[in-house]
């Protein structure tokens, strides 16, 4: 086999890493900032030219580390090698006068790189260290900005995030036992137990902002800078959907729970998300309300897969297409947001508000668009359900497109430029990164395999009305919400607030706070038992508790400094390689 694709692989997995370890040279480091979003080019090259079935064996590194490039790796490599790409371009102009531009540059390229290699793996050591520095790199974008703000949505981020790979690690756990190898190719997935099915549904479920595990997303999102939120949405996220490809075993045999949890909660997440997401006033917490839903379907169409094997293969073409949509679709509306509030001149407007609005009509689902195509090739394969859920997904699945037009109309009443109202000295290096994102929405899925196939479909009148309806439905149901809306003095978000179950979870937690003179009156001594009171039970769990609280803030903050970031993914690494290390397999 030719090596250049061999090094290829190397190179798009550890390209990122080499430029994230020359930040540490100061002599360096200006030129290295320059150069650092080029560092997703040689994943992007490996996605377009790249052949499927390319491996490269690294006998030295974690036990064997195997990567290599098959069908359903190299679409996720391309988009989001892309949106890697023009992010980390667009970062450089959106904080050029950010003092923490090499810590921000840092964690960035840690999470690049973990994403690309998780990607590639074609070992289960190998996705999971990926999966986990990309969860722990990502928290340290999101705390960037160093408000209480960032801090909150770090801190639930983080905690969730930890939750996330205890989950998805013991799920592992139990296929590479009940399969007998490490290597992702070689599982044999239809051994996999309940357990084994729960602990990886959930645990990529956090990633992927499945219903009640997803209010980290509209926390994180508007804490994150703008590039850092791009790659969260479009990107990251999409690890969750990649390991429940890799890891369920969807067109191997029926999986009825499974497929009926997939369904139910991908629905409730794209009401869900539409309920919540039209009443914020973030632009950027509309479209992590937005992302939610948009994950919500394509969920469902995992569940049809998961529910009869012998639609996967339709429906994971189907799925391939609507993750790219969405993914540089919503990648577009996020970097959409700096040119917006950019523009100065009128010319701007008009541009800045066009791109705008092809990116929102392409997430709604607008005939002629990457999200009309994704949707027709979602739905066709629903008529491999029964009649009657057949019958209840075609009514629905149009009315979540007609949420997403609602959630978009939002968005771009709180984002439209006006006159007036912008930044210009923002204005630097933004444009170009977000116009070249905005093409790649308008022709990337078109270059992915079974879409030409499905364009005939789609250009049908009857499915050119099928996408506009739900289009013109949500239009006029934007409409009403405006007229409404001089009549409701309210703030509603009093009610849905950003977070909506975190919050919630917060709430209670704050209630159930104990106090022991108030809440836990002394008893008699006889009934506490020998050694202690209720009382200083109860006194020295809450001392427990305080100091815990303090504690928190305090190692937050030392995770800002990159030297200290930099110690605990060393001290991390050499622990899990000390692990595997001594495995017995």
């Amino acid at each position: 086999m030719n090596s250049l694709p061999t090094w290829l692989l190397g190179l798009a997995a550890g390209a990122p890493l080499a430029v994230a370890l020359l930040l540490a040279a100061r002599s360096w480091r200006r030129g290295v900032l320059r150069v650092a979003p080029l560092a997703a080019a040689p994943a992007l090259v490996l996605a377009l030219t790249g052949p499927v079935g390319a491996k490269a064996s690294l006998p030295w590194l974690v036990q064997h580390t195997v990567l290599e490039l098959d069908a359903v790796g190299r679409v996720f490599l391309g988009f989001t090698s892309v949106l890697w790409l023009v992010s980390g371009w667009y970062a450089r102009g959106y904080l050029v006068k950010d003092a923490r531009l090499s810590r921000f540059f840092l964690f960035f390229l840690l999470a690049m790189a973990a994403n690309f290699t998780l990607i590639l793996a074609g070992d289960i050591p190998t996705f999971y260290a990926a999966f986990a520095l990309m969860g722990l790199a990502s928290a340290g974008l999101v705390f960037h900005r160093g408000d209480a703000e960032a801090a909150r949505a770090g801190r639930v981020y983080l905690v969730l995030a930890m939750l996330g790979e205890v989950l998805i690690l013991t799920g592992l756990v139990f296929l590479v036992v009940a399969g007998g190898t490490t290597q992702i190719a070689e599982l044999h997935r239809g051994v996999v137990s309940r357990p084994a099915l729960l602990l990886v549904l959930a645990g990529f479920g956090i990633k992927a902002g499945a219903l009640t595990l997803h209010f980290w997303l509209p926390l994180a999102h508007p804490a994150a800078p703008v590039p850092a939120s791009a790659v969260l949405s479009g990107a990251m996220i999409k690890a969750g959907l990649l390991g429940w490809m890799r890891f369920l075993p969807l067109g191997e045999a029926p999986l009825w729970g499974c497929g009926v949890t997939l369904l139910g909660a991908g629905l409730g997440a794209a009401f869900l998300g539409t309920l919540v997401g039209v009443v914020q006033h973030n632009p950027k917490t509309v479209l992590a309300y937005s992302s939610i839903s948009q994950m919500g379907i394509i969920m469902t169409g995992l569940g049809i897969g998961a529910i009869h094997p012998e639609a996967w293969a339709g429906m994971q073409a189907a799925v391939l297409i609507y993750a790219t949509h969405h993914a540089l679709a919503k990648g577009a509306l996020f970097l959409g947001v700096g040119p917006a509030h950019a523009a100065h001149t009128r010319r701007q407007r008009v541009v800045a508000g066009a791109g705008l609005l092809l990116a929102a009509l392409a997430l709604a689902g607008a005939p002629f668009t990457s999200g009309a195509l994704a949707k027709t090739a979602l739905k066709a394969n629903i008529g491999f359900l029964p009649e009657g859920w057949a019958m209840a997904l075609g009514i629905l699945l149009p009315l979540a497109a007609a949420g997403t037009t609602l959630k978009m109309a939002r968005f771009l009443w709180l984002v439209w430029p006006r006159a007036g109202h912008a930044t210009p000295e923002a204005a630097q290096g933004l444009w170009w990164p977000w116009l070249a994102l905005i093409a790649a929405t308008a022709a990337g899925v078109w270059l992915l395999p079974g879409s030409l196939e499905v364009l005939p479909r789609k250009l049908s009148p009857e499915k050119l009305w099928d996408a506009l309806w739900p289009l013109l439905l949500g239009g006029g149901l934007a409409g009403l919400g405006a007229w409404l809306r001089r009549w409701v003095s309210q703030d509603v978000t009093r009610w849905l607030p950003a977070g909506d179950l975190g919050v919630l979870l917060e709430r209670l937690a704050g209630r159930l706070r104990l106090h022991p003179a108030i809440e836990a009156p002394a008893r008699p001594q006889h009934e506490a038992g020998p050694d202690e009171s209720p009382v200083k039970a109860v006194s020295r769990w809450s001392r427990l508790v305080a100091r815990a609280r303090e504690a928190i803030p305090r190692f937050e903050a030392s995770l800002r400094h990159a030297a200290v970031g930099g110690a605990l993914w060393l001290a991390l690494m050499l622990i899990l390689l000390g692990l595997l290390a001594a495995s017995p397999h």
